[in-house]
């Protein structure tokens, strides 16, 4: 019984939350091979996604598709500090664009609880398509995510209205627009 305890207490501490992450830019569309090459050369690795809810495999090898979508696209994030093999994995692999930098140089460095916001937003999207609901969000309109409680993040603007009834909306982070997709219920005018 001593030995599982010691295995349970060693599995724990090796997935402890990292304090920081950085944020690191790919080219759209490429977000899960590049997840998982550094998963493979032993990175960890966290691209925010959801699951098309009706997706079904294409009939034909002409219509290929996949049943997550980004909800940054573009973006993935890794744990601070970057190693050297941060840097081998980054400059290798043709997918990834660059990492995200701050003004002064360094990457750019996000806290825990910012990413745990990303990952309320992404379990709001991977839940079963809502029935549509009438909205008044119009483009431009400034908005904040319902489900950043502490509001951590800056307002966003309402980019375009999906024809899937998701809402674009573009965050200014470090002087760069991200953009994040959501459901009406996860954002709230300002």
């Amino acid at each position: 019984m001593l030995m599982a305890t010691e295995q349970t207490q060693t599995w724990h501490q090796t997935f402890v939350e990292p304090e920081q992450w950085c944020m690191v830019g790919v080219r759209p569309g490429k977000e899960p091979e590049c997840c998982d090459s550094f998963r493979r050369q032993g990175l960890r690795c966290y691209w925010p996604n959801y699951y098309v809810f009706g997706y079904s495999k294409p009939r034909r090898a002409a219509r290929r598709g996949q049943p997550y979508r980004s909800v940054m696209p573009g973006y993935l994030f890794m744990p601070l500090p970057a190693t050297d093999l941060f840097w081998n994995v980054v400059e290798r692999w043709s997918g990834v664009a660059h990492p995200i930098r701050s003004y002064s140089g360094d990457l750019l460095a996000l806290h825990n609880e910012d990413i745990q916001v990303i990952r309320k937003i992404e379990a709001g999207l991977n839940t079963p398509v809502p029935r549509k609901s009438l909205h008044n969000f119009k483009t431009g309109d400034k908005v904040r995510f319902s489900d950043d409680l502490l509001t951590r993040w800056p307002p966003g603007r309402v980019a375009r209205l999906a024809d899937d009834g998701r809402i674009a909306v573009e965050v200014d982070l470090m002087g760069r627009s991200v953009p994040f997709l959501v459901w009406p219920h996860q954002i709230e005018r300002m």
